[in-house]
Formats: structure tokens, sequence, C-alpha cells
């Protein structure tokens, strides 16, 4: 049996013309969004298919002819808030490259804190994702089907995120004394530790934890050494 893949009473008029493929793209990024809002409100568990197809406004048929599963949507969706994430640490790296390159070799533990805030700070609704990050998660410690996709897909993001972290303490003339596969972890549990406490009461975001940077610019002295004037000066 054909599966539907249409709007629930839009009038015709309101319909812009649109391609196939366009128009299944555009089915799948109205399922994410109100997927999105679902899953803030109700959790990636309390979150039904159902809920999902009435926010956007489809049929079931819809939702199954974009994704075989919730789970599968939420994946999907985790990846483009990653996706968005690093796009917003590679905006704040160009933003303070400048003035990183002009006096970073002189930065001291406390002058870099603030521009450790700066680069680590997520734009919006921090904890919330965190929440459902840790729902998925152990729904992939449970669920073999899902777990082998999880597993390369945080692989490709943290690659993703050392990249740009190494890249912005090498324009402030510092470099990881220990390979960036194990320093990584020593900076994201840090960060984790204060989205899990922010979490546990009630903040939705990291702007009230005002040592974060001092956290993390401590451990980034600590993790890191001055590269060399001579190799500084090639870079």
């Amino acid at each position: 049996m054909a599966i539907a893949d249409e709007r629930l009473s839009v009038p015709t008029a309101t319909v812009p013309v649109l391609t196939p493929s366009a128009r299944r793209q555009a089915t799948r990024d109205r399922l994410l969004e109100a997927a999105a809002e679902a899953f803030r409100e109700a959790g990636l568990q309390g979150a039904s298919v159902e809920a999902i197809c009435t926010r956007a406004g489809f049929t079931r048929g819809a939702f199954y002819s974009n994704f075989e599963s919730k789970e599968q949507l939420f994946l999907t969706l985790l990846e483009r808030e990653f996706g968005r994430r690093i796009a917003h640490l590679k905006a704040q790296s160009a933003v303070l490259e400048p003035e990183l390159r002009e006096c970073g070799p002189s930065l001291g533990p406390e002058a870099v804190a603030g521009y450790v805030a700066d680069f680590f700070m997520p734009e919006t609704d921090a904890t919330t994702w965190f929440v459902l990050e840790t729902e998925f998660l152990l729904l992939a410690m449970r669920d073999q089907s899902i777990a082998g996709e999880y597993l390369e897909f945080m692989q490709r993001f943290y690659e993703e995120v050392a990249e740009a972290v190494a890249h912005v303490i090498g324009v402030a003339g510092r470099r990881f004394s220990l390979p960036s596969e194990n320093a990584m972890p020593l900076l994201s549990g840090v960060y984790e530790r204060e989205l899990r406490a922010a979490a546990l009461n009630g903040n939705t975001t990291l702007r009230s934890f005002d040592g974060l940077g001092d956290q993390l610019a401590e451990l980034l002295f600590a993790i890191t050494e001055p590269i060399p004037a001579e190799i500084r000066d090639t870079l």
C-alpha cells in the first residue's frame, strides 16, 4: 500500500509549487522543527510520533516516508544541532582570531578565561539539549541497532571540535602537550559537568556559571605549551 506524503487540511492556494525533491526536503525540515519542539517539551521518550506529526501538520505516512523511526529522526536532529555548534565555534574563532594573534603569547590564565568563555559558550538551550542527548545515549546503550551509528556520529563530532579548539589555541600561540584525542575528553568533562549541574538546578543556559571560563582556562594551561617562536612565525 502506498504511503501518503501530504499535509493535513492545508488549502491548496497556500502551498507553493515545489519540485518533488524540494517538497520532500520541506517535509523533512518541518518534521525536524516539530520534533525539536516536541522533544524539548516532553523529552525523547515522551514525544510520540503522533505528537510530532500533529505538531508538523503531516500524516504518519509522511513521517515514515522520511524516517524509519523516532530514533532515526532524533539522530538526524542531533546531527543538525551539532553541525550548528561546530559552525558557532568556527564563527567565534574567526571573531577572536585577530586579537589572539596580536596578544596571544602574552596572555595569562585570567585573561584567557574570558576568551575561553566566549569561545565555548553555547548560543541557547544548552541544558535542554544536554538532557536530550543523555536520554539518547542511554537509549543507544540499550539498543544495538542504533549504537553503532551513534558512536560513529559522536566520533566525527569530537574530531571536528578538537580541530576547532586546536586551531584557536594555535592562533593564541599554544599547542596541546598531549594528543588532542586525549586532551578533548578532559575539556569536555569540565564542560559537561557544568551542563549537568545547570540541568539539575533548572537553569536553561550556562551564563550563570561565571567560573566555567576560569576552569577551562586553568585546564588549558595545564595541557598546552607555548609554540616555539620560530614555529609560531611560520603559522
